[in-house]
């Protein structure tokens, strides 16, 4: 499992269940990085990752051994703060239409599982990532947006959890079956 599986079966989900709820209307859908929000953006539907944070309740998840004689095997587990950004060339009404087709998708499909999650990436066995609109305070949107050119955009906050990365194999200290005290005689003083 991968932060970038986890992005790209956002983008997936979005682009597939457009396609066939109406169709794209001329958008497409992608993955974006901060510096791309100002690149000459017209119709286009964009997932921008600003945030990772370590999931307080669920830091280290214990994962299930390989094999009964395997090593136990733990993840961190983190959470994703996306904004979903609409960006259209011809209307306002066009983008507002476009941002409510998108939620109205990511509240349908709030938990990704099974055939939801991207077959391009190694998944865990019972794997789900919980989706939801992340609120933000208007100053902390604002301060968010302040780090690119222009005003802001058409967008809406979003929290995904628990992405666990990759599992590592947990070394465990051997039992102690046995003790020796060594004794050292006092120095008469």
């Amino acid at each position: 499992m991968s932060i970038a599986g986890a992005t790209d079966s956002l983008v997936q989900l979005l682009r597939t269940r457009l396609a066939e709820d109406g169709g794209l209307g001329g958008f497409t859908v992608s993955a974006m990085m901060a510096r791309d929000v100002r690149q000459n953006l017209q119709d286009r539907v964009g997932l921008l990752l600003y945030r990772v944070a370590l999931d307080r309740t669920r830091r280290q998840v214990e994962m299930p051994r390989v094999a009964p004689a395997a090593p136990s095997r733990s993840a961190m587990g983190v959470e994703l703060h996306y904004l979903l950004i609409v960006w259209g060339r011809n209307s306002a009404e066009g983008e507002q239409v476009m941002l409510g087709r998108c939620m109205a998708i990511l509240d349908r499909f709030a938990v990704l599982s099974g055939p939801l999650l991207s077959p391009a990436y190694a998944w865990e066995p019972g794997i789900a990532l919980q989706l939801s609109p992340d609120p933000l305070e208007t100053e902390d949107f604002l301060r968010l947006w302040d780090g690119f050119e222009g005003p802001p955009l058409l967008s809406m906050p979003y929290l995904l959890r628990t992405v666990r990365l990759a599992p590592v194999e947990r070394v465990e200290a051997p039992m102690v079956d046995s003790r020796t005290l060594i004794g050292v005689p006092a120095v008469p003083g």
